[in-house]
């Protein structure tokens, strides 16, 4: 669900370097969901004060990740699967419910963000199921991907979208009663428009 590291290379650095050097880069700890502002200021939107070259590569990023979210759509990942399992156990219907895959952009910037695993559009909410390449060392040892998951999280949340990550281990059988409640009371207070 993440650019190459190619890729992050001709667009000038991961969104992580990006975020920071635009002072919004915030520590939060992963897994918390967190209400995103309702109205963000516009400098702190992930589209704000880009130049034209900037624009015209998300624009060429946005068609690629469209693809790849087609692909991952026919074929989720075995993480997804479980999720998809949990949701239903809840009631909750796929495409009637939620979307999967589905595009954030930063609309009053006309600005790609990101795709995200799963998406209520109508309650602006957003669950991302992590695997292990979020979070075994192995796979980033020098910590590029988690700065670069932060950063993307961040820009979720700057878009107005409230977010929850879920990690691959929380659906597993020994923790997947509290992987439902945790999914639940997620769903219940973003609906009822409280905050965690």
């Amino acid at each position: 669900m993440d650019r190459g590291d190619d890729e992050r290379e001709r667009d000038g650095g991961s969104r992580a370097d990006q975020g920071r050097d635009q002072g919004r880069g915030q520590e939060r700890e992963p897994g918390a969901p967190d209400r995103a502002p309702d109205r963000t200021p516009d400098h702190e939107r992930p589209g704000a004060h880009r130049t034209r070259q900037e624009r015209e590569r998300n624009q060429r990023l946005e068609v690629r990740e469209a693809d790849k979210a087609d692909i991952r759509r026919l074929s989720p990942y075995s993480t997804e699967q479980r999720l998809m399992g949990l949701l239903a156990e809840l009631g909750e219907r796929y495409r009637l419910d939620y979307e999967r895959e589905y595009k954030i952009r930063d609309e009053p910037n006309d600005w790609y963000v990101t795709h995200v695993d799963v998406a209520w559009p109508t309650d602006r909410l957003v669950i991302e199921v992590y695997g292990g390449v979020h979070r075994k060392e192995f796979f980033d040892p020098t910590g590029a991907r988690a700065d670069d998951d932060r950063q993307r999280i961040d820009d979720v949340r700057a878009c107005g979208w409230r977010v929850l990550i879920v990690h691959d281990t929380e659906l597993s059988r020994k923790r997947w009663r509290a992987a439902v409640a945790k999914v639940e009371n997620f769903l219940n207070e973003g609906r009822s428009g409280g905050s965690t």
